[in-house]
């Protein structure tokens, strides 16, 4: 769920310039949910949501600086 996230955001926000950057935008986004979910009675955190949702932004990330990068070579 969180993939389209590292690819997306890099395009749109332009201060996402690096991988390192985007991973950790995308790490703050998803612990303000896991805290968010705090404030509600019925939803509960889990570090384990934290850790795939960072990982799905690594991915995304990877695939759009890896495309990027493949491309300035030609």
């Amino acid at each position: 769920m969180f993939i389209p996230v590292g690819i997306v955001w890099p395009i749109c926000f332009k201060k996402l310039d690096n991988i390192g950057k985007a991973i950790l935008a995308g790490a703050i986004f998803s612990l303000l949910i896991e805290i968010s979910q705090l404030l509600f009675y019925e939803r509960c955190s889990d570090i384990d949501d934290l850790i795939l949702n960072t990982a799905g932004v690594a991915i995304g990330a990877l695939i759009y600086f890896g495309c990027k990068k493949l491309r300035g070579r030609k």
